[in-house]
């Protein structure tokens, strides 16, 4: 089995380090990282890279995204990492699209394991790995993430944000608040679910929600599954 592992992430732990300690072994470091990044029984299929955060799809709908994280500086070694890494490994890239995004193509199309930290990805069904960390607490197994699981972490995060992207989502609804709503609506009705959300409840301003943006939130948080356009997940009838 092949996986795809989150390059952006890896770069990023070893430039860190890198800055601290010196950029001397920084490609011993990212071949070490890679070995331990490559799930039992795998091997590297592809190692994820974002494009930049301004060619990012999701700016265009939703301006706002990422964008407190220009104001945090990258490891000065950000760049020579990620050039090593495209020497040393087989690197994938695609304009427009994060990391995130490829893997989670290439997971949910079942053609690769994901390795990544990035909890976001549990919203995309396949098969995923979590790479032996000193602050992971995940089994050592390979998981499966089931559609069902997936398209419940989505909605969920559609309707409560991910501050982490700089995403909102509807003001002061919760986890806890957002699974009761989804148990007690069948699946088949989550979209117009989280969108009655956003139209009923007012905003941190304490204005309304336009449709619009209720859509862009969705679209921000959205990670691509395999054969879908950017909005190919939303119904016809809300497009």
């Amino acid at each position: 089995m092949k996986a795809i592992l989150d390059g952006d992430i890896i770069a990023y732990r070893a430039a860190f380090w890198a800055d601290a300690e010196g950029a001397d072994f920084l490609e011993d470091r990212l071949r070490d990282d890679l070995i331990r990044w490559t799930p039992p029984n795998c091997t590297i299929g592809a190692v994820a890279l974002s494009c930049s955060r301004s060619d990012n799809f999701r700016k265009q709908y939703l301006p706002e995204y990422k964008e407190h994280r220009n104001a945090r500086p990258k490891p000065d070694c950000m760049g020579y990492a990620l050039d090593i890494l495209k020497d040393i490994t087989p690197v994938v890239m695609a304009d427009n699209l994060e990391a995130d995004d490829l893997m989670g193509i290439e997971k949910s199309a079942g053609r690769m394991v994901c390795v990544t930290i990035d909890k976001d990805l549990q919203q995309v069904p396949g098969l995923w790995w979590v790479p032996r960390l000193e602050d992971s607490d995940f089994p050592i197994e390979i998981q499966t993430t089931t559609l069902e699981q997936a398209d419940r972490w989505f909605y969920r995060q559609w309707l409560t944000g991910d501050s982490t992207d700089n995403v909102a989502g509807i003001w002061k609804l919760g986890p806890k608040k957002a699974d009761k709503l989804l148990d007690s609506t069948p699946t088949q009705n989550w979209t117009a679910l989280v969108l009655s959300q956003y139209e009923q409840r007012p905003n941190k301003d304490g204005g309304a929600y336009t449709l619009d943006k209720a859509i862009a939130m969705g679209i921000a948080v959205r990670i691509l599954r395999e054969g879908e356009e950017i909005m190919g997940w939303l119904p016809q009838e809300f497009r």
